[in-house]
């Protein structure tokens, strides 16, 4: 092949006349959603920005699609297509029409699939001609899996003896080396060309060429379209020695021959190729019978917009910085805070508990619109979390610009239950993961980390308990309640069994409840914890609080990697987030408990802020007085811990939870959790 200019000396105008042949073609969209239709609809400008990739080099061909197809109607084989995205495809087909006056030259007249002005017609009368020839008979062969098999690596050198321009080069290398989405990871491909690929049929020429130059030493005649060939040949002898050839050449290809669909036929007896029938003098063509295609038997659906960004090396940007609160609506600072305190949480989280309102992008910002009233307008990368409760609507540009910029958004029934997450993909570290499920197998290791997250919680329940009867008289049974919460931490310490445990874990938490509503002075009784649903408002204050903390959680594991559905202490079970529970343990009693005893107390909430929650069982807050706790619980999320270090707040604490139980995974230690100071 001629050397291509250096640069690729590719424009605009060869991408605008490569679109009608990829609009013709049709097709689904790629692993981008993007669809042909789409496409054209802002055709100029995603044009130019192609263009532009290319040139400065920042262009970067995106996964393939996976589908699976009958390989003809009711087969019980199937072929695999790889489809690139729209916009791959213009630049592949303009690729490949450049290559292709290059490699023209050098193509011999023996192949006829995926060339101008060959068919299968001129195939067909190919052989025909050979045949009045006296070339009577003839290997019919067939490449076994020969898409799915080429050699990449074999073909890219091939390639780069050619001599392309390195930028050429560049692409080249990306198209033949791709990676291709199955709907759950992208995956290499290990070997093979793309079917789907507009570049596919020219590599595949082009990787065959000097096997069909090869073959056509030997005297006899090739013809070939794609994967399928026969050999024509003057004798059966002839035959039997060209089928050794070709298997030979073959194998050092790293390719065979499908063994099923390849023998030595003659016109005599007849055979099929390409569709048509040979016998004696005739051809009987019956392929306009019947053009029907395999089913659709699988399709990978797009990937996540995140997930994009971050395969294209755009990682999404969360900037955190303060936010503000208006119109009725809670960010996770409030306006008393409108400069960071040192040692303070910057992070800002959304809360959106307006029924009825909806979350828009406009340019760089983001707008909470209820009844066609602003209620907030602030830039969206002074957001790490937006929190949705109820009847409230995200615009589709708002939520794919958060998950772009990875800001998770989580949906919540109107009443606080958590509902489910849209978080951009996370959690690369595979090996981090395996250290946690080999801790998992280990039932020793597995009961240390059980038995720490109980002793964590149970010290700090007692610290907890202390601050309280340090500043007020000690209520009747508050020393026997104690005693009892002390006993289960030493017992927890000797606790030989998961089961043990748990009935420790059990008798200590029943015990400090009843210890800590001795401190309560709100006109709400203590009936005893009540979880789902919960009857009463203080078990549906300490129920939300739990479970805006598992949800902060949550995120922070699968951030860094780890399973958040498998535990230690809460045995893993459909839908439950053990692991996030497990480290949630030493925080319930400093962080939530604290929160709602303190609001309570102060008077915070009556009656009427509580409501029935309709079709479900139980009391919810209502909308109002959720807002209420939300800014209380951020604001006890930025309070200080106490330990290890003053200056830390509670949210900070969460985040160096999960980092010091993924070192104790890596590094086989023991995990301490969190404990306040003095515990």
């Amino acid at each position: 092949m001629d050397e291509l200019p250096a640069p690729f000396e590719l424009t605009v105008d060869d991408l605008r006349d490569a679109w009608p042949r990829v609009q013709e073609n049709g097709g689904c969209a790629g692993v981008d959603g993007v669809t042909i239709d789409r496409f054209a609809q802002n055709l100029e400008k995603r044009l130019s920005r192609l263009f532009d990739a290319v040139q400065d080099g920042t262009y970067r061909a995106l996964p393939l699609l996976r589908i699976v197809v009958e390989k003809s109607p009711g087969s019980d084989q199937t072929r695999r297509l790889l489809v690139p995205s729209v916009g791959d495809r213009i630049l592949q087909t303009a690729a490949a029409r450049a290559l292709s006056h290059s490699f023209e030259d050098e193509f011999l007249e023996s192949s006829f699939a995926y060339r101008p002005g060959r068919s299968v017609d001129r195939a067909i009368a190919r052989i025909c001609q050979w045949r009045d020839r006296g070339y009577c008979y003839v290997v019919d062969a067939d490449i076994e899996s020969f898409f799915d098999r080429v050699d990449c690596n074999a073909l890219l050198a091939m390639l780069e003896q050619q001599q392309p321009s390195a930028r050429l080069m560049g692409l080249l290398r990306q198209w033949v080396q791709a990676r291709y989405w199955d709907g759950y990871r992208v995956r290499p491909l290990q070997a093979g060309v793309a079917q789907g690929s507009p570049l596919s049929p020219l590599l595949a020429n082009f990787f065959l060429d000097s096997f069909d130059g090869e073959l056509e030493k030997g005297g006899d005649h090739l013809v070939r379209y794609a994967d399928d060939l026969v050999i024509l040949c003057q004798s059966e002898e002839s035959a039997q020695a060209a089928l050794k050839t070709t298997a030979a050449l073959l194998a050092s290809q790293k390719l065979k021959l499908n063994a099923a669909k390849t023998r030595i036929a003659n016109f005599e007896s007849g055979f099929h190729f390409l569709g048509a029938y040979f016998f004696k003098k005739d051809v009987f063509i019956p392929w306009k019978r019947d053009h029907r295609k395999g089913k659709l038997l699988f399709m990978a659906p797009p990937m996540p917009r995140a997930m994009l960004l971050r395969y294209e090396g755009q990682e999404p940007k969360t900037t955190v910085a303060l936010a503000f609160e208006r119109g009725g609506l809670t960010l996770g600072l409030g306006p008393d805070h409108a400069t960071p305190r040192p040692g303070r949480s910057s992070v800002a989280f959304l809360y959106l508990t307006e029924q009825g309102a909806v979350l828009r992008k406009s340019g760089d910002r983001l707008l909470v619109e209820n009844e066609d009233r602003v209620e907030l307008d602030l830039p969206y990368h002074k957001l790490e979390s937006v929190l949705v409760f109820g009847n409230v609507q995200i615009t589709t540009q708002a939520m794919a610009e958060l998950l772009d910029k990875g800001i998770a958004v989580s949906l919540f029934s109107r009443q606080g239950r958590f509902r489910g997450s849209l978080d951009p993909p996370r959690g690369k570290n595979v090996l981090l993961r395996l250290a946690q499920f080999e801790a998992y197998k280990d039932r020793t290791r597995s009961l240390q980390f059980a038995r720490s997250a109980v002793e964590a919680k149970i010290a700090n329940g007692l610290a907890v308990l202390s601050r309280y009867a340090d500043r007020q008289a000690q209520p009747g049974g508050y020393a026997a309640l104690r005693d009892t919460i002390a006993k289960s931490l030493e017992a927890s310490a000797a606790a030989q069994s998961l089961e043990a445990l748990l009935g420790i874990e059990g008798a200590a938490a029943h015990a400090q409840f009843s210890a800590l509503m001795l401190f309560n002075r709100s006109p709400f009784a203590w009936a005893g914890r009540v979880r789902h649903p919960a009857t009463d408002p203080l078990n549906a204050l300490l129920s939300l609080a739990y479970t805006l903390l598992t949800h902060e959680l949550i995120g922070l594991l699968a951030g860094v990697g780890l399973d958040p559905y498998l535990g230690y202490l809460h045995q893993p079970d459909y839908g439950r987030p053990s692991l996030a529970l497990d480290l949630l343990e030493s925080f319930r009693h400093p962080v939530a408990d604290r929160l709602v005893l303190a609001m309570v107390n102060r008077g915070d909430f009556e009656a009427g802020d509580f409501q029935p929650g309709g079709d479900r069982e139980g009391v919810f807050l209502t909308p109002k007085a959720m807002r209420r706790f939300f800014a209380e619980y951020e604001r006890r999320l930025l309070e200080h811990g106490e330990a290890p270090k003053p200056t830390r707040s509670f949210r900070d604490l969460l985040k160096r939870e999960v980092e010091k139980f993924s070192a104790a995974l890596r590094e086989k230690q023991k995990w301490a959790p969190f404990r306040l100071a003095g515990c």
